[in-house]
């Protein structure tokens, strides 16, 4: 991933296979899988664990997200720091690094981060291959004491090749497994995970595989869940 190019997940594992592991090399985790900094906090914490043989050499960044025309958007941000954004986590150890607030606390609704945790290349002995490399893509928020909640309507477009959700609430919308149903019973399952999140005051376009059932049935909805909840959206597919 490439800052300012678009993301394809909210909350992204990416592993890069560059040849076979090396036998006993590290093997990264981090946690929590979303990171939240309360209105009255000025910073969180998030935990690098290596459960492998060798020691990690992790490199964390920030970046702001966005979702300018309907896609998720990282930009190289200042507004958050990593510290300590190069560590070294042991092997068999854990290493906490603390993401800080720098700027002031946010207004009316939550501002939308993601951390990029990054496995460093590290050199072998030869003919033992290139060790697994590992990103993790991981959803930041700085809480709004004021923001209102999600607030989430849908509706296909062109025709029945996308599903646009806009969100006019203060927090953000996480949308996980989903099914698009019409008032008969058909469906089209759209995620078994993790759609994708819908941001404070943005629109997500996602597009279909699979035409929707019944377009135009005034009865149309979206099964999902809602930031862990299940919900059912009604979905317009007058366009």
């Amino acid at each position: 991933m490439c800052p300012g190019r678009p993301v394809a997940r909210a909350v992204t594992v990416l592993v890069a296979l560059l040849a076979l592991p090396a036998s006993g090399a590290g093997q990264l985790q981090a946690a929590p899988t979303l990171l939240e900094i309360a209105p009255q906090a000025t910073s969180t914490r998030l935990l690098l664990r290596n459960a492998g043989e060798e020691p990690v050499t992790v490199q964390a960044r920030v970046y702001a997200w966005s979702q300018p025309h309907g896609d998720d958007r990282l930009v190289p941000s200042d507004d958050l720091a990593v510290s300590p954004p190069i560590v070294e986590v042991p092997a068999g150890g854990e290493q906490i690094v603390r993401v800080v607030r720098l700027g002031p606390p946010a207004d009316g609704r939550d501002r939308s981060y993601r951390v990029v945790v990054d496995e460093l290349p590290r050199e072998t002995a030869a003919g033992r291959g290139v060790k697994l490399r590992v990103r993790y893509v991981i959803p930041a928020f700085v809480r709004a004491p004021d923001a209102r909640p999600p607030a989430v309507t849908c509706r296909i477009e062109g025709g029945g090749a996308h599903l646009a959700c806009e969100n006019r609430g203060g927090r953000a919308a996480q949308l996980g497994a989903s099914r698009l149903r019409a008032g008969s019973g058909e469906g089209v399952v759209l995620s078994d995970g993790l759609l994708g999140y819908v941001l404070p005051a943005s629109r997500r376009v996602w597009p279909l595989a699979a035409a929707p059932p019944s377009l135009h049935d005034p009865a149309l909805r979206l099964e999902t869940l809602l930031n862990g909840r299940p919900t059912t959206l009604e979905v317009d597919g007058s366009r």
